[in-house]
């Protein structure tokens, strides 16, 4: 007796039917919404960047055009302190060239007290000063400027530099450079950032930063630093050992850094703004910092990915259901 072989009972036909529409149809849509969503993406990144470089350039140029602002006041200073350096010389020479014998506190009330006076060795270091605190400052800690202030004594024409911090105390101060007659010496005059502070804060970095910044919704903060490291706008952060290791390290290599932290969701840029003059001893180059919020763009891409889910479950189910009514038709 032969025994039945159990046959598998086959589905219908309509089943096959809708499913080779779907197998058809939904991959292609899925295929086109990846598309789709990888293209927005990319436009998305592309407005990111294009604003943050137009912020960036819009700080560099305001930046610019203060210290265009703030180079005009100091050389209204020039002519004052030029006058000064004749009283020093005249007792430069009343001391037979002895820096020892100059009476320097009464050459300093004579200039009517607001200039301090100091004396620059052959090795960079001043010697003699009305200010205690610069006192035995040694230049050739900075090779740069130590350059600059050698070829100023070796050379026959007063300098006049910027309104820049003191090194020891980090107060305000116009500088001035004559060389000696004898050149074995440097002259320095420093005027005392009371006399114009007033006058020159009036132009500040921070108020023409801040309004370009206000218009890009990304940037969180924006601090400014000086050559030296100090901060000339912004406020102290926890952090500010590695992020100062990180300015003084862009102004070195005089270039842009930039620093991402996905864990707060920041990305901090470190702007290079050569500003360098070379009718003056000081480097007036800044660097700003521009901190960046990366959680609005995350955002916009976790809504665009949401849209997206949505439109092709929406196209699915649009498919499956057209694919019902063809199979069923055919």
């Amino acid at each position: 007796m032969v025994a039945k072989r159990s046959t598998r009972p086959s589905l219908p036909l309509i089943v096959y039917l809708l499913l080779a529409i779907l197998l058809a149809t939904v991959p292609v849509a899925c295929l086109l919404s990846v598309f789709d969503a990888a293209a927005v993406r990319q436009e998305l990144a592309a407005n990111t960047e294009a604003s943050r470089h137009q912020t960036e350039s819009g700080v560099v140029l305001a930046v610019n055009l203060v210290d265009a602002g703030l180079k005009l006041f100091d050389k209204t200073l020039d002519r004052q302190m030029e006058e000064g350096f004749r009283l020093f010389i005249a007792e430069y020479e009343r001391a037979g060239r002895d820096p020892a014998k100059m009476d320097l506190a009464r050459v300093k009330e004579e200039l009517g007290g607001e200039m301090d006076i100091y004396i620059i060795n052959e090795s960079g270091v001043i010697e003699y000063t009305t200010y205690p605190p610069d006192l035995g400052l040694d230049f050739r800690q900075l090779p740069d400027f130590y350059e600059r202030i050698t070829e100023i004594r070796l050379g026959d024409s007063l300098v006049a530099d910027r309104a820049v911090p003191s090194l020891a105390s980090g107060e305000l101060r116009k500088y001035a450079y004559m060389p000696s007659p004898d050149h074995r010496y440097l002259f320095e005059l420093g005027l005392e950032g009371t006399e114009f502070r007033q006058e020159r804060t009036a132009l500040k970095y921070r108020v023409a930063a801040r309004e370009l910044v206000d218009e890009n919704p990304d940037v969180l903060d924006i601090r400014i630093f000086g050559s030296q490291g100090e901060m000339i706008v912004g406020e102290a952060h926890p952090d500010d050992d590695r992020r100062l290791e990180l300015v003084r390290r862009a102004y070195h290599e005089r270039t842009t850094l930039e620093v991402e932290n996905t864990t707060a969701g920041e990305q901090i840029r470190y702007l290079f703004v050569d500003m360098t003059d070379l009718d003056y001893v000081s480097d007036m180059s800044l660097v700003v910092e521009l901190t960046y919020t990366t959680r609005r763009a995350e955002a916009e891409l976790a809504g665009i990915f949401d849209r997206h889910v949505g439109v092709l479950l929406i196209a699915v189910l649009c498919i499956g259901s057209l694919s019902v009514l063809g199979a069923h038709r055919l």
